[in-house]
C-alpha cells in the first residue's frame, strides 16, 4: 500500500505537469496516433499483394502489430520517461537523492512520471485490435481474454527489465543514449510472426538474448487461439530471468557506482 499511494501521488504530479504544457501534450498525442495508424496502414498495404506471412492473414497480422503496440506504448508512457530521468541523474550526479529515499531504488527507476500522451494514443491499436478480433472466425473465451492480459503484463515486465540491463552500465558513467537503437530493433522484430524465423537456434535467440519474440507474438498467439504451452512456459521464463537479471546489473552498479560528493 505505502508503494501504491507514491505511485498515486507521482500520476498526480505527471497530471500537473501536464496541465502546464497542455499544447505540447496534443501535438504529442497526434503524433502517436498518426504512427499508429501508418503502421496498421502499411500492414494493409503489404496485404495487397499477399495472401498469407508465415501462414499468418491479414487479420492476424493487424492483431499482431496492434499488440506489438500496446506494449510499446505502455512502456513508452509509465516506464521510459523514468528511465531516461534515471540515465540523466547518474551522468548529473542527483541519482545521490534517490539512494537516501525510503523508497526501493528499483522503484524509483521504473515510476515517477508519466507521458500521458504515449498512454492515450494507445486508443488506436486497441480498437483496430478489437475491431479485428470480432471480424474473426474464432471464439474468444474469458480465458482468452485473462491470458492475454496476463501475458501483456508479462511483457511489460521483459521489456522493462531488458531496457533497464542494458542502461545499467551508466553506472560507470558510460553513455548509454545510444543504446535505445535496441529498443526500436526489439519492438521492430516484436511486430514479425516466430513462423518467419528458419531456424530454432534463432528462435530462442529472440526469446533468451533479444525477447521480442514473447513482447507480442506470444500476447496475440494466446488471443488467437494459436499459443502452445511450451511457448507461453518460455516466455514466462524470460521474463522471469531478466527481471532478476536486471535487478542484480542494477545492485552491482550501485555498489560500484562514485557519488557525485565523493
Amino acid at each position: 500500500m505505502y508503494y501504491l499511494r507514491i505511485f498515486k501521488e507521482q500520476i498526480k504530479l505527471s497530471f500537473m505537469s501536464l496541465a502546464i504544457y497542455r499544447i505540447n501534450f496534443i501535438l504529442m498525442l497526434l503524433q502517436s496516433i498518426i504512427n499508429s495508424i501508418l503502421g496498421i496502414l502499411c500492414v494493409e498495404f503489404i496485404f495487397l499483394h499477399v495472401d498469407s506471412i508465415a501462414g499468418w492473414s491479414k487479420n492476424e497480422m493487424i492483431i499482431l502489430y496492434c499488440t506489438s503496440m500496446v506494449v510499446n506504448q505502455l512502456y513508452r508512457g509509465l516506464i521510459n520517461p523514468n528511465h531516461m530521468r534515471f540515465i540523466e541523474s547518474i551522468l548529473s550526479g542527483s541519482f545521490d537523492r534517490m539512494l537516501v529515499k525510503p523508497v526501493s531504488v528499483i522503484f524509483q527507476i521504473n515510476t515517477g512520471g508519466i507521458d500521458y500522451s504515449s498512454f492515450l494514443s494507445l486508443i488506436a491499436p486497441i480498437t483496430v485490435l478489437v475491431i479485428k478480433i470480432s471480424s474473426l472466425d474464432i471464439h474468444i473465451t474469458g480465458l482468452n481474454i485473462i491470458l492475454f492480459l496476463l501475458f501483456l503484463l508479462n511483457a511489460i515486465i521483459l521489456l522493462t527489465s531488458f531496457m533497464m540491463l542494458i542502461y545499467s552500465p551508466v553506472f560507470k558513467y558510460v553513455k548509454v543514449n545510444g543504446l535505445t537503437d535496441i529498443y526500436f530493433i526489439l519492438m521492430s522484430m516484436s511486430e514479425k510472426p516466430k513462423e518467419i524465423f528458419p531456424y530454432k537456434g534463432f528462435i530462442y535467440a529472440f526469446i533468451f538474448l533479444i525477447p521480442s519474440i514473447p513482447l507480442a507474438y506470444v500476447p496475440a498467439s494466446v488471443l488467437l487461439n494459436k499459443a502452445t504451452m511450451p511457448e507461453m512456459f518460455t516466455a514466462v521464463i524470460s521474463g522471469l530471468m531478466f527481471l532478476l537479471l536486471s535487478i542484480a546489473a542494477i545492485k552491482i552498479g550501485i555498489s560500484k557506482y562514485s557519488s557525485a560528493s565523493s
